[in-house]
C-alpha cells in the first residue's frame, strides 16, 4: 500500500501527506484539519514569543488528537544594520509614501535559534515532529528534542545538504526541489541556479541517505504525489496547495492570484525577504529588483506593511510553480481528495 511505511507508522498517519508549516500563513485550525483527515498538520513558530508558541500548540491539541509538526526558521542578522540597504530603503520609502505609511522603519538586528525558553515548551508539549529551515539547531537542543521523542526534520536543496543533515542528526530530510514556493531551505549558500528540480533531486537524495525522505516542490495533486512516491519518497509536503484552504491565514487577493497563476508566473528572488524565495511575480518585485535587500528577516519586516492596502501587486505572494493546479477546498476535504487522486493514479498503472 503506497500510503503506509515506517515514517507514517511512527507518526501515526493514514496518509503520507504533510502540510507545510508556512509561518503565519498557518493556523491551529488548518493544522488540526489536516491531521484529523489523516495527514500531518504543521505550524510555523519562527519569531514568536514562547507564550505564543505554547498557545498555538495547545490550540491545535484542543482541535486534534493527531500528530503535529512545529517549524522554526533559523537565522541571525549582523549586530549593526545602520549602514545597510540605503538604496533599498529609499525605494521602499516611495512605496510607503504612496500608501501613507510614514517613514520606513529603521532595521533592527534579530536572530532565531532554538533558545532555552522555546526548547522548554517543546519538551513540555512534545510535538511529534520538529522541523527546521536554513539548517539544524545546536546539538544540545537537537539531542534534547530527540530524547523527548520528537522527530527532527530539515530541508535540503542539494544532495550534499541532505548528507550533512543525516550526519548531524536529522531523522528525516526534505528534498526541496526548485519548484517549491516560499523560502529556499539552503544552508550552504549554494547558488539558486545550481539547485535541481525535484525529479532530479529526490532520487539522488534517496540514494545518498538512509533516513526517510519527504518530497517537496511542485506537488499539488494525486498525480504528483504518486510520482514522488514512485521516486522513493516516504511522504510528500505541500505548501501552495493548502494556501487556498479557508483555514489558512491568507488574504483573499492572494488566493485569487494563485487561482489565476500559470506555469511562468513565479520567480525566485531575495528582494521580498532578504533570502531567496519563490513568489508570484508582481509590481513589488519588479520595483525592488535593482536594489540589494537587507538581511533576512529585516527586509521582510519592511515589505510586509505594503500588503495592508490589499493590493496583490504589493503583497508577498508565496507560490510554487504548480499553483495553477491547486483547488479551493477545506483542508480536511483537500487531504481526502489528494489521497483519492493518488489511489486512482496508482490504480491506473497497476
Amino acid at each position: 500500500m503506497w500510503s503506509q511505511n515506517a515514517l507514517t507508522k511512527r507518526l501515526n498517519l493514514e496518509w503520507p501527506i504533510l502540510q507545510a508549516p508556512m509561518g503565519d500563513k498557518t493556523t491551529p485550525a488548518l493544522a488540526a484539519a489536516v491531521s484529523n483527515a489523516g495527514g500531518l498538520g504543521g505550524l510555523g513558530m519562527s519569531g514568536l514569543h514562547p507564550d505564543n508558541v505554547r498557545r498555538r500548540i495547545e490550540g491545535f491539541r484542543q482541535l486534534s488528537g493527531g500528530s503535529l509538526n512545529v517549524n522554526y526558521l533559523l537565522w541571525e542578522t549582523p549586530d549593526d544594520l545602520s549602514d545597510v540597504g540605503g538604496a533599498m530603503r529609499a525605494t521602499l520609502q516611495t512605496l510607503y509614501d504612496k500608501d501613507g505609511l510614514g517613514p520606513v522603519p529603521e532595521p533592527t538586528p534579530s536572530r532565531s535559534r532554538m533558545d532555552p525558553d522555546h526548547l522548554e515548551i517543546l519538551l513540555d508539549l512534545k510535538p511529534e515532529l520538529a522541523s527546521f529551515h536554513f539548517g539544524l539547531p545546536a546539538p544540545d537542543a537537537l539531542n534534547a528534542l530527540k530524547n523527548a521523542g520528537t522527530m527532527i526534520l530539515c530541508s535540503a536543496t542539494t544532495v550534499a545538504e541532505a548528507v550533512a543533515l543525516e550526519r548531524d542528526g536529522a531523522d528525516v530530510v526534505i528534498a526541496q526541489g526548485i519548484e517549491a514556493g516560499g523560502h529556499r531551505g539552503t544552508f550552504t549558500n549554494v547558488d539558486v541556479s545550481m539547485q535541481p528540480g525535484l525529479f532530479s533531486l529526490l532520487p539522488q537524495i534517496v540514494h545518498a541517505v538512509s533516513i526517510p525522505v519527504v518530497a517537496a516542490g511542485g506537488i499539488v495533486n494525486g498525480q504528483t504525489i504518486a510520482a514522488a512516491m514512485m521516486l522513493g519518497a516516504s511522504a510528500v509536503q505541500l505548501g501552495t496547495a493548502f494556501l487556498r484552504c479557508e483555514e489558512a491565514n491568507v488574504a483573499e487577493a492572494h488566493r485569487q492570484a494563485l487561482s489565476e497563476a500559470n506555469d511562468s508566473a513565479t520567480m525566485v528572488t531575495d528582494v521580498i525577504s532578504g533570502k531567496p524565495a519563490r513568489f508570484l511575480r508582481n509590481t513589488l518585485i519588479d520595483t525592488l529588483a535593482d536594489d540589494d535587500p537587507l538581511p533576512f528577516p529585516s527586509q521582510l519586516r519592511l515589505t510586509t506593511p505594503l500588503a495592508e492596502a490589499g493590493d496583490p501587486q504589493y503583497m508577498a505572494l508565496y507560490a510554487g510553480q504548480s499553483a495553477k493546479l491547486t483547488v479551493a477546498k477545506p483542508a480536511g476535504e483537500l487531504v481526502r481528495h489528494l489521497a483519492a487522486e493518488t489511489d486512482a493514479s496508482f490504480r491506473r498503472f497497476a
